[in-house]
């Protein structure tokens, strides 16, 4: 049955028996509801009908449900504000702070990504420097090295100082992500 009742769109109703709208439901709700499902399968077939074949399977993603958040002009305007502070659309910056805040699993703001990339290149500069200079010292215990030994055994301290300041960084980066996410008053 075809019924024009909700506002501009048309809606479609017809009857299933129980069992069946319960298999319908739990394979929907992977799908992004029923609704998203019914308009998948009707697209793919007027799609099948049009010659235009099978359309290709979305790529696989989790199942979302929408919500809507009403905000005066301040706070839109303050949260455009962080948002672009990160490099954040608002919606992602939205969710972003709840995914942190309902299960302590945000990705690291544009600012201390940036952060963490340097130090893994300063990290994985220092390790290829550490391996050199370690191979050095491994041959000076020859006879015929002539290598000099302190100076190696003092460009491995150096190395070890690097780390510690890269590590450092690091760490501060994903501190600061904590931080930010976590900070309950502004």
């Amino acid at each position: 049955m075809y019924d024009n009742s909700v506002g501009d769109m048309p809606v479609l109703t017809f009857r299933l028996d129980d069992d069946v709208a319960q298999r319908f439901a739990a394979l929907a709700a992977a799908s992004g509801g029923r609704s998203a499902l019914l308009r998948r399968l009707i697209g793919d077939a007027l799609a099948m009908e049009a010659g235009e074949g099978h359309q290709a399977p979305r790529a696989r993603q989790r199942a979302t449900c929408r919500v809507e958040v009403r905000l005066i002009p301040e706070e839109i305007a303050a949260l455009d504000r962080e948002a672009d502070a990160l490099g954040m659309k608002r919606t992602d910056w939205i969710t972003t702070l709840l995914a942190r805040r309902l299960r302590a699993n945000a990705p690291l703001p544009r600012e201390e990504r940036a952060a963490v990339a340097q130090a893994w290149r300063e990290l994985n500069r220092i390790g290829i420097n550490l391996n050199q200079a370690t191979r050095a010292l491994n041959a000076s215990v020859m006879v015929e090295s002539g290598l000099d030994v302190a100076r190696e055994a003092a460009r491995v301290a150096s190395f070890r100082s690097e780390i510690v300041d890269a590590l450092a960084g690091l760490g501060a980066a994903l501190k600061g992500d904590l931080r930010y996410w976590d900070m309950a008053d502004a």
